[in-house]
């Protein structure tokens, strides 16, 4: 790793994050909705065979649609067609997309257009993406997967969809997620619930569960997450795939509707490392409608006079950084804490497991993470046993800070002409599901109108950047370059279950970044493992590297069944059928 990340020393910075709310949190109107049903591909161009000349939609990555287009062998209008036919087709079963773009052929034949007068406008020229609905866009609704926000329209492109557009990315669908970002299981009042890839009864995890599930199944090539407390790692996870959240401060948060701006940012997910590495790229920049990127502007490869590369893609060697050294937190392995708190007999708790289920569950999880540790080792690694970050609970309690949801939110809507203004009207329409309705209640009851001028959120901050400094000051007392863990220590819990242990909360409240890759998948081969390796601040690429080799070494990603090339009927879907309740007073 570079000695540039290598430091002891850290700014005095004890106050909020700023951010332009101006350009962040932009006004939203009325506009209609496109379903996935009405997406039109045309068969003599994508083929009912799922490939045209050679290309196949199926684990393509970003450089097989750039070669195919340079090739001759299709053109981003065929291709963008593959995908709207595949979407029309399989998410049927995975309920994983909200809107398709009726734009999308228009846009690859624009680029394609282009392509002939000057070639590609850019590394992502003619690549499907797939955007979280929390992400706003100019031409479509964001809805934040929620029935009271169903026709918000954004008046513009958010940062980073911009620099996604910009790259030569073509938008095709917006993706569900959990609504308003809240939780891990993959369902909204808006959405529905969406299905894990690998076992359709299984949870996708979340929030970003709609853009996991759709990048698994091959419904798109690049897609994006929103990572509050796990929502990019653990669907990434779920979904075998590769998920970056990084440093805060990176990625701008301009035109993400905000959970928690104090740990929100986006990042890629994608089924290859290089390809994320390569969405970083694209999305990572200044912007100055957010502040906070200038703390990042010259941690970015193209932008850092300290080292030669110009690109996250530059530091994917299959050789992985040389004698790299990994921590291992012990203490993330195992079954989930509250669990085993409770009643050692068999009764079951808010989990729906009794505490041998739960063992029996995270030993399987376990035996992949050591897999990968042991694969890790043959390859060059050096593994240091560690059992956790010392005072960890007590870090965590120090930086979680008031809820300022209420505040962000407000601040979102505050200019736009949507149906419901605020949290407040939002939270009377009873235009969300019910399994939402006490936190988005509890949220409305912070009477405070600027929680953010207030010492105990201040502390909480200050509790944050206390937590990073333990975070390094272990790694760098231990000589490690990265940590590792899985990134959750149970498996897909069954849909409509509590999903149980999540280790989000290490990178989301230190605000350091973490990569999760493919590990393997549980003793049955259904069920895909995730694991987190965690980093310097602002040293996405040691992250990269580390992950890079491992993955080109293990190759343990495998596409789910049942979604395979076109022609092809959308796998059945387990019932009875899981439905997502609307609030009532009773929830």
């Amino acid at each position: 790793m570079s000695d540039r990340c290598r430091t002891s020393e850290r700014s005095s910075q004890s106050g909020s994050l700023p951010i332009d709310r101006r350009s962040l949190l932009k006004g939203i109107g009325a506009a209609g909705l496109i379903g996935a049903g009405t997406a039109t591909a045309s068969a003599g161009d994508s083929g009912t065979s799922g490939s045209d000349g050679g290309f196949t939609a199926v684990e393509a990555t970003a450089s097989d649609v750039l070669d195919a287009i340079e090739s001759g062998e299709a053109t981003a209008e065929s291709i963008v067609e593959q995908y709207l036919e595949r979407i029309e087709v399989y998410d049927e079963a995975l309920d994983a997309i909200i809107t398709v773009n009726p734009d999308a052929v228009e846009r690859a034949e624009e680029l394609d257009a282009k392509y002939e007068d000057s070639g590609a406008v850019g590394p992502l020229h003619g690549v499907p993406v797939v955007l979280k609905d929390n992400y706003d866009t100019g031409d479509m609704p964001t809805t934040n997967g929620s029935l009271s926000m169903k026709e918000s329209q954004p008046p513009d492109d958010g940062f980073l969809v911009q620099q996604l557009r910009e790259a030569g990315g073509v938008v095709v669908a917006k993706a569900n997620l959990d609504e308003f970002a809240r939780g891990i299981e993959g369902s909204s009042s808006y959405g529905g619930q969406t299905r894990n890839a690998y076992a359709l009864g299984r949870n996708p995890s979340g929030s970003s569960a709609g853009t996991g599930a759709s990048i698994a199944a091959s419904l798109g090539v690049i897609g994006t997450g929103s990572d509050t407390c796990g929502s990019i790692r653990n669907p990434s996870a779920f979904g075998s795939l590769v998920g970056i959240r990084p440093t805060l401060g990176l990625l701008s948060r301009d035109g993400i509707v905000p959970l928690n701006l104090e740990r929100d940012t986006g990042g890629p997910m994608c089924r290859t490392v290089h390809d994320a590495a390569l969405a970083l790229d694209v999305m990572a920049g200044y912007d100055p409608n957010d502040p906070i990127t200038a703390r990042g502007a010259d941690e970015i490869p193209a932008e850092d006079d300290q080292t030669p590369e110009d690109s996250y893609t530059e530091y994917l060697d299959e050789d992985g950084p040389d004698g790299v050294r990994v921590g291992v937190l012990r203490d993330f392995f195992g079954p989930e804490e509250e669990i085993l708190e409770g009643d050692e007999g068999d009764e079951e708790d808010e989990y729906d497991l009794t505490v041998a289920e739960a063992k029996a569950e995270a030993v399987q999880v376990t035996a992949v993470i050591e897999t990968a540790l042991h694969d890790m080792s043959s390859e060059g690694a050096e593994i240091v046993e560690l059992d956790t970050v010392p005072n960890l609970d007590e870090l965590l309690e120090e930086a979680d800070s008031p809820d300022p949801f209420k505040q962000d939110l407000n601040a979102y809507l505050e200019d736009v002409d949507n149906e419901y203004d605020t949290l407040e009207e939002i939270v009377e329409s009873d235009k969300y599901s019910c399994d939402k309705a006490e936190s988005l209640r509890e949220s409305e009851k912070e009477e405070d109108p600027n929680v953010r001028e207030t010492d105990e959120f201040k502390a909480a901050v200050a509790g944050k950047f206390a937590l990073r400094d333990a975070v390094e000051g272990l790694m760098l007392e231990e000589d490690v370059d990265v940590l590792a863990y899985p990134t959750l220590s149970h498996p897909p819990a069954e849909i409509g279950a509590e999903q149980p242990g999540s280790n989000c909360s290490l990178s989301a409240y230190s605000r350091l970044p973490a990569i999760v890759v493919p590990a393997g998948y549980t003793e049955d081969k259904t069920l895909p493992v995730g694991l987190e390796l965690l980093g310097f601040e602002f040293d996405e690429p040691t992250l990269i590297e580390a992950a890079y080799a491992y993955e080109q070494a293990t190759e343990n990603r495998e596409q789910p069944d049942g979604f395979g090339p076109l022609p092809a009927e959308a796998p059945d879907v387990p019932s009875p059928d899981y439905t997502v309740d609307l609030a009532t007073e009773d929830c």
